[in-house]
């Protein structure tokens, strides 16, 4: 039991590594926390600081959710296990989400997590990567909203994690599969703020990667 307690401090640790702040403090010299959304995360980082910083933010983020069920889950500590691989992947998951959105060494307010979700994801399933990875680009240069793109991807990833299994005959893991599903159903309440804003037309959007731009009314 100490073992387990130890892995998710440690995943938890990880996800509170204020990317964000840092990145605030080494571009610009301000709290990243005190402007736009106010989140540490790479989308606010994009509006805030710029690609410069958004891009390293993004990466980071990436990797501490990838380290956390990559390696962590991985590590062989316990002499009888008390948890099978899949159970752990979902438990050390959490715990690096909790750790980025409320970070301990950044007053308790990070990001969505997104980012640090989906590096978890593709260390526990590295093939859905790919795909998961087009599906939110596709809706990201359509609408040009993190938040609405998160969601469908989000939507996609237990259908692409099934058809995986189905079309490269990898076993289907129902802890794993019913994890994903909830993973949609937890991103949609966490950002669905932001999503009904876009659908309203209210949103702050990343116009400059849109494929097809709304085209203003004359005054």
């Amino acid at each position: 039991m100490i073992d387990l307690i130890i892995i998710v401090v440690a995943c938890y640790l990880i996800g509170s590594f204020p990317t964000g702040v840092i990145a605030g403090k080494i571009f610009r010299h301000i709290d990243i926390r005190k402007h736009g959304s106010g989140n540490t995360g790479a989308t606010n980082t994009f509006r805030v600081l710029g690609a410069k910083a958004g891009f390293p933010v993004a990466v980071i983020d990436f990797l501490k959710g990838f380290a956390a069920t990559f390696f962590i889950a991985r590590l062989q500590l316990f002499s009888e296990p008390l948890l099978s691989v899949s159970w752990m992947y979902v438990i050390v998951t959490l715990a690096v989400v909790l750790g980025h959105v409320k970070p301990v060494f950044a007053g308790f307010k990070g990001g969505k997590g997104f980012g640090t979700a989906a590096g978890a994801v593709t260390g526990m399933v590295p093939l859905i990567a790919p795909f998961c990875l087009l599906c939110f680009l596709i809706f990201l240069v359509l609408s040009g909203n993190v938040a609405f793109s998160a969601v469908f991807t989000a939507l996609f990833l237990p259908l692409c994690y099934f058809l995986l299994s189905v079309w490269a005959e990898i076993l289907l893991d129902p802890v794993i599969f019913g994890f994903f599903i909830f993973t949609f159903m937890l991103t949609f309440v966490m950002i669905r703020k932001k999503f009904f804003q876009y659908l309203r037309g209210e949103s702050e959007n990343f116009t400059k990667i849109m494929l097809f731009k709304r085209k203003k009314g004359k005054k």
